[in-house]
């Protein structure tokens, strides 16, 4: 195929991908982490600023900000939804500022943009979104990826069913050129990594599992895991790696996927019941997963129970990270959704009445754990994070 062809595959798709999200620039990348370095490198700060995350969330967003000379810093998150506090938020950027606020938009549920975009003028820091989770949610008639001055895209099963591909959108066109420099300067994307980057995954969580259950003398052991992913995720790609992709028909889709996870939600809504269960809002949300909160119950305490009886439930959680990143601080709600808030997947290709098999299950599980509870020795789930960080 000639080359020009090639060139402009690539091209369509960024030029789609800005359009469908209402940004002026998009430069493609091969995964969410490479996006989130992009856009911080971009952004031209000196080395050492402060990039805010939430508490609870996935670590690797924060390794991509440390790949770019940023610090990490965290701020609480509310309870209602798993997102930034925005009480919280305001008092790191007035005791110790910060250079980004990142919202994650915690299992697809937006963030409040509009009242961290004001915090983020107020106190001269810029907002880097992180879709990753929410691609097809909406904030107040915009579309999750349209919010804040730099927003990053991945399409490494998360919403979309991919195994390479992210995205860095914008408005500034002297943005877009520093993150498309900064991908250029990366070496190739190799489909032979995938299975290295999967173990490396695996053994990091199992460590940070030990570490953010407080067991700090494993801290050391996470030293050689920055350069580890460094080496594995941080790649560009070639205008080879586009021409056949598929992001354009399952960006397509997504609105039919997206009905389809509702329709699941429903069955979780009607089934589950609220007595022992707590649904967090969801408003907006691409419902990535339908979190649920069970207060005062230990998740792994809950989870070890229910495998003992037979029951076989997957579900995506986010640990209270910041001890992976060194810092001896508390984060009270971020410990909360640590231990008793999981979300339950809405993807699996299965018939709605699966789900209602499931709701049912979940619902007795949690019931017959409520009255065991008493006499119960809790799980001891250190080194067991891996199991619930909802994939690579």
């Amino acid at each position: 195929m000639p080359s020009s062809l090639v060139v402009d595959a690539r091209s369509a798709i960024e030029e789609k991908l800005a359009s469908s999200f209402g940004r002026k620039h998009c430069v493609l990348t091969n995964r969410g982490t490479t996006s989130l370095a992009a856009a911080f490198y971009a952004l031209d700060r000196p080395k050492g600023t402060r990039a805010l995350f939430p508490a609870a969330m996935c670590s690797i967003p924060v390794f991509a900000a440390g790949f770019a000379g940023w610090t990490p810093a965290f701020a609480d998150v509310n309870l209602s939804d798993a997102n930034f506090d925005l009480g919280d938020v305001e008092r790191v950027l007035k005791s110790g500022g910060a250079g980004a606020v990142v919202p994650v938009h915690m299992f697809g549920k937006p963030d409040d943009a509009d009242r961290l975009e004001e915090l983020c003028r107020r106190y001269g820091a810029d907002l880097v979104e992180d879709a990753a989770l929410s691609m097809g949610a909406v904030y107040r008639g915009r579309p999750v990826g349209s919010l804040g001055r730099i927003s990053c895209l991945s399409f490494v099963r998360k919403m979309l069913p991919l195994e390479m591909g992210g995205a860095v959108l914008t408005d500034e066109s002297g943005l877009a050129a520093r993150v498309r420099a900064f991908v250029a300067g990366l070496p190739p994307e190799r489909s032979s990594r995938r299975e290295e980057v999967s173990a490396a995954m695996k053994a990091f969580h199992s460590v940070t599992g030990f570490v953010a259950a407080g067991d700090w003398a494993r801290r050391d052991l996470l030293a050689p895991y920055g350069d580890e992913f460094r080496r594995l995720l941080l790649n560009s790609t070639s205008e080879e790696d586009w021409r056949d992709s598929i992001v354009l028909e399952e960006l397509a889709a997504l609105p039919e996927a997206l009905q389809a996870r509702r329709a699941r939600a429903e069955v979780f809504e009607d089934g589950l019941g609220e007595a022992l269960i707590q649904p967090l809002d969801r408003g907006g949300s691409s419902l990535f997963a339908y979190p649920v909160r069970l207060p005062g119950v230990s998740v792994e305490d809950f989870m070890a129970f229910s495998s003992n009886r037979g029951y076989t439930f997957k579900r995506i959680a986010y640990p209270d990270i910041h001890p992976v990143f060194g810092l001896r601080q508390r984060f009270p709600n971020a410990e909360t959704v640590e231990r008793e808030v999981i979300g339950l997947p809405l993807d699996d290709d299965q018939p709605v009445s699966a789900f209602w098999e499931y709701a049912s299950d979940f619902r007795t599980a949690v019931e017959d754990y409520a009255k065991s509870a008493p006499s119960r020795r809790p799980f001891d789930f250190r080194g067991k994070l891996e199991l619930r960080m909802g994939g690579g």
